[in-house]
């Protein structure tokens, strides 16, 4: 089968160490590997990440003058997608179309009525609200996002919240998959150790409380100032919370601030290091935190972890209650709970023996549910049921 993948989001560096680069590269990798031909058509390439096994690849330029305005450009990004897959179709001829929801694209919705492709609409945020800061034309954006999201054959998201509100748009529940994010085990796995980490960034001898991802306030960051204040009030055993994440500014920002909280020898802030890189920094944690997120989010991270095969702490929304048991595979703790945070990281620092039962169940979790052949071949039968022969 020849599928044709879309993602026109310029917030998406496809060879970037966000997570929802990592996504696009998976999912595309993962088809591939289950025997299918796959082109990828989107609009940001740019990144560090080597990825020279990914499928063919068609970069749509967006339009970068701040003149035209955040709408506008989005508008012109998606006349130019639409230029572009038309030649795609009658050149390659897909079978189906496999599209990242990214605002204002209709391009792929377009083509597909057009020429009566199957479709697929993975939908992982409402950009309306995640980007409404940015948004100059909310009342035009939200119109077209929910256009685009109800007229899908299906629907694919990450977690039972965010299919809640797809089904509050119209569209029925019988044809909105839930497909959490994954992670690819061969890659994170508890193989191996940290030790040279440990050694290199001098932290033998304390329990490690690691963090991967960026520095955006939603995630959660300035709990950990709260939380490593608690624990030295408290007199805890000698411990660090590892941050593997961050660039620029706002990493100098966080430097700074642990100098002035008087917390830099407990909150070591690394900043951003390739993906390849990531399962070693994880090997050298004793347990790894999600320390916010939004209520619908499936944060990649947590899978991360959980291959790795450490014990993870993340607070209580309905998504992560989805991927994590309190109590087997880590410990949940009710949102921006300073104390209980407090109160189940000194639970991990007292009791090794639990930490690593919790951990090699995290692991089994990940091989069970969460490995991207699993959602590969789950989207194979979406299509399958779509009228697409898989085979």
């Amino acid at each position: 089968m020849r599928i044709c993948y879309i993602c026109a989001d310029p917030g998406i560096p496809l060879f970037g160490r966000k997570g929802c680069s990592t996504h696009v590269r998976e999912t595309c990798r993962v088809l591939q590997d289950l025997g299918h031909e796959v082109r990828l058509v989107c609009s940001n390439v740019e990144g560090d990440e080597a990825d020279k096994a990914l499928c063919d690849i068609v970069r749509v330029k967006s339009p970068r003058s701040k003149k035209l305005g955040f709408d506008l450009r989005h508008v012109l990004l998606d006349r130019r997608l639409g230029r572009c897959l038309a030649e795609l179709i009658e050149t390659w001829k897909p079978h189906a179309i496999y599209e990242r929801y990214s605002l204002y694209s209709c391009a792929g919705l377009r083509v597909c009525d057009r020429h009566g492709l199957p479709r697929l609409l993975e939908v992982n945020a409402f950009l309306t609200k995640e980007q409404k800061g940015r948004i100059r034309f909310p009342w035009l954006a939200r119109r077209v996002e929910r256009g685009i999201i109800r007229r899908a054959p299906r629907v694919i998201v990450v977690s039972e919240p965010l299919r809640q509100e797809v089904h509050a748009l119209g569209v029925s529940l019988s044809s909105i998959a839930k497909m959490p994010m994954a992670v690819n085990l061969e890659k994170f796995s508890p193989e191996g150790n940290g030790q040279a980490i440990r050694a290199r960034l001098d932290l033998e001898g304390r329990f490690v409380i690691g963090y991967v991802g960026t520095l955006s306030g939603w995630h959660g960051i300035r709990l950990f100032y709260d939380t490593a204040r608690r624990l030295k009030e408290r007199g805890a055993a000698p411990f660090v919370f590892l941050v593997v994440g961050g660039e620029g500014k706002k990493l100098e920002l966080n430097r700074l601030q642990t100098i002035e909280a008087g917390l830099e020898d407990e909150i070591r802030f690394i900043g951003s290091v390739p993906h390849e890189q990531v399962p070693a920094y994880i090997r050298a944690m004793d347990a790894a935190m999600v320390p916010d997120t939004t209520y619908w989010s499936s944060p990649a991270k947590l899978f991360e972890y959980q291959a790795t095969g450490v014990p993870v702490l993340a607070p209580s929304y309905p998504a992560i209650h989805e991927s994590l048991e309190h109590g087997r595979e880590g410990l949940i703790y009710p949102p921006r709970d300073i104390e209980q945070m407090t109160e189940m990281v000194t639970q991990l620092m007292r009791d090794p023996d639990m930490c690593r039962q919790m951990g090699q169940a995290a692991r089994r979790r990940a091989e069970l549910e969460h490995s991207w052949r699993h959602n590969g071949e789950q989207i194979l039968t979406l299509f399958h049921e779509l009228g697409v022969d898989n085979t």
